[in-house]
């Protein structure tokens, strides 16, 4: 009910507007909703609630910030070394079944597949507004261990795929949020596999964001959280991150190791036996990684076979043709062939075109700058508008 009507409803039921929970004032936003890893379940729903709440009404205080690093260290620190709360709902909530967990799950891939396909910013409104409306009053209904455990996971999915979509945006304060509380709702879904996949997608938007060394140490983190053999995709994914960041730092020996690492866990996976969260997982993820593993440390040649391969798998997923086309182009320039590079540059800018995906148009940026002292090179001028039409939207 709205605030006007308070005292009415206050005088017709005889009780306060606290027993009746009726806010007396509008809702403050704290600049900490979200980051925070709350030991308890009661206060973790009420983190995800306001969370979503917030994000939905697009409040400056969770929207806009800063990315924190204190932030990641403390959840990391959390997850490696804290247990799940145990905390019982009550037994007059409403029950939650399989089917709902099901709903779930299936509206989850939905999302999912609409990010992969059209970018971020596309439908993430909607996914927030489905976490609010119909997952957190799940989260605090009433279920058996099991239902638990697969509800608790669902909606650890869910805020995960929500924060990437955030992420694609440029939104890296609002996507660490969600990573946060998904991580702590992987904790409480008993889900160590999960929670290291968590930990492997914090490091790539470490990696994205230039934090190199906290990338290293949140996929050493993922690595060392997990250790099982039943989702050998989160040791692959842990490996690879790791590769990545020791070939941006310009150590090859230890790239080279993550590397073998990588591939000794990716032989194990038999394909289509993973987890559904771990779907998009094959070949082509694996040679997207070890190619730019190989181009940050300046070695084309082991660059090359990789970085064809995703480009050549990559077709149908726009995302993944700026990416693997953005990448091939410089490599090209790392050997010498700017024409062959704008290309491969056009490709990755006509892919980006209608993309709501900030990540994506950031690759042609970035291209644009590399090209930018190379005016003699045909058919240049064609890439460089391209490249400022996509920075002026």
């Amino acid at each position: 009910p709205k605030v006007p009507y308070r005292d009415l409803l206050c005088e017709l039921y005889g009780k306060s507007a606290e027993e009746l929970g009726i806010s007396t004032a509008p809702p403050q936003a704290r600049s900490d909703i979200g980051l925070i890893y709350a030991p308890s379940l009661a206060d973790t729903l009420s983190t995800i609630n306001n969370l979503a709440l917030f994000d939905a009404q697009r409040h400056p205080g969770v929207v806009t910030g800063h990315f924190s690093e204190e932030a990641i260290y403390a959840a990391c620190l959390d997850w490696l070394f804290s247990s799940a709360s145990g905390d019982k709902n009550s037994a007059t909530s409403s029950q939650v079944t399989s089917r709902d967990v099901d709903e779930i799950a299936a509206t989850t891939v939905m999302f999912d597949k609409m990010d992969r396909s059209f970018g971020g910013e596309q439908s993430r409104d909607l996914a927030v507004k489905y976490l609010h409306d119909h997952v957190v009053p799940k989260l605090s209904g009433a279920y058996d261990d099991r239902i638990g455990r697969d509800l608790f996971h669902a909606a650890a999915v869910l805020c995960e795929v929500i924060g990437y979509m955030a992420y694609d945006a440029d939104k890296h304060a609002l996507a660490q949020r969600y990573f946060i509380q998904s991580l702590r709702l992987a904790k409480e879904a008993d889900d160590p596999a999960y929670g290291a996949y968590v930990l492997t997608t914090m490091s790539h938007q470490a990696m994205y964001l230039g934090r190199t060394r906290e990338a290293l140490r949140l996929a050493q983190a993922a690595g060392q959280s997990y250790t099982g053999t039943h989702v050998m995709v989160v040791q692959t994914e842990a490996a690879m991150h790791e590769a990545r960041a020791h070939g941006a730092l310009g150590d090859g020996n230890a790239a080279a190791r993550a590397l073998l690492k990588a591939e000794r866990a990716f032989a194990q996976q038999v394909p289509g036996t993973g987890p559904d969260w771990a779907a998009h997982w094959g070949d082509t993820v694996f040679a997207a990684f070890a190619g730019e593993t190989w181009l940050d440390l300046g070695n084309a040649a082991q660059a090359r076979p990789h970085l064809a391969m995703a480009a050549a798998d990559s077709k149908g997923q726009p995302r993944r043709v700026v990416y693997s086309s953005g990448q091939l182009a410089k490599l090209s320039l790392l050997e010498g062939d700017a024409e062959q590079a704008v290309k491969y540059a056009m490709t990755a800018a006509d892919a980006a075109i209608g993309l709501n995906s900030k990540r994506s148009h950031q690759v042609v940026r970035d291209l644009r700058g590399e090209f930018e002292q190379r005016k003699g090179v045909e058919p240049l001028q064609n890439f460089l508008t391209r490249a400022h039409d996509l920075s002026a939207e």
